[in-house]
């Protein structure tokens, strides 16, 4: 095994079921001194819709977007803070473009998502300006990597400046940036888990979320890896 961040080999002992079950072992995992680059979200001490930290029952943030579509409430979870660790993570992955990375997070993502059993996994997507400068869709990234199968609902139809660019009343003031998939019919009474790669404001996943509950699913919720 190599970690997903470092790259380094991750020498451990592995544990009864590994050694039953080796067929089952990943070939990346965190190492212990990259494991401590990450804080994870305290699932007893965040905000119940959003996963922002530090927050005890409902955010102000939330309590506002309820006050918008009180009809739709949308559940989202995260499992890291985002803080200097995980800026920095980001930085290398997104900006700089190092695709290796998508592999870091395989065993958290994996464990997480086994509670969406039966949910359709659409990534968040890019424009064709942003996909062709990058190389490839961040987050459908990391989660194939985890061997998460994903479905395309959306599409991508304005590019704009990145939103690390852009301030929060900027990020809340976006238009409407995506269009819906014409397979978007088959999602009618379906789950849905929207994800995307950081959620800060929430208006993009809301505006994905938006499109799909015309389609009147069963369910729409969202995922991200930092908040």
């Amino acid at each position: 095994m190599i970690c997903g961040y470092c790259q380094k080999a991750v020498i451990r002992n592995l544990t009864v079921k590994e050694l039953l079950f080796p067929w089952r072992l990943s070939d990346f995992e965190l190492c212990k001194d990259c494991s401590g680059l990450f804080s994870r979200i305290d699932p007893a001490a965040n905000c119940l819709y959003c996963s922002k930290s530090g927050v005890t029952g409902t955010c102000p943030d939330c309590q506002w977007w309820q006050a918008q579509r009180p009809a739709h409430l949308l559940h989202h979870h995260a499992l890291f803070q985002y803080d200097e660790g995980f800026s920095e993570w980001l930085s290398r992955y997104k900006f700089s473009g190092d695709f290796r990375l998508r592999h870091t997070f395989n065993q958290q993502v994996k464990k997480h998502l086994q509670a969406y059993h039966g949910y359709l996994i659409c990534p968040i997507p890019l424009s064709e300006e942003r996909f062709f400068e990058r190389g490839f869709n961040q987050t459908s990234a990391f989660l194939q990597a985890a061997g998460i199968q994903t479905t395309e609902l959306l599409v991508r139809s304005r590019h704009s400046a990145p939103q690390s660019k852009k301030n929060r009343q900027e990020r809340l003031q976006m238009p409407q940036p995506y269009e819906v998939l014409p397979t978007i019919k088959h999602i009618t009474k379906r789950k849905i888990l929207l994800v995307d790669d950081v959620y800060t404001t929430g208006r993009t996943i809301r505006h994905g979320a938006e499109l799909l509950w015309a389609y009147e699913p069963a369910e729409v919720r969202s995922f991200s890896l930092a908040r």
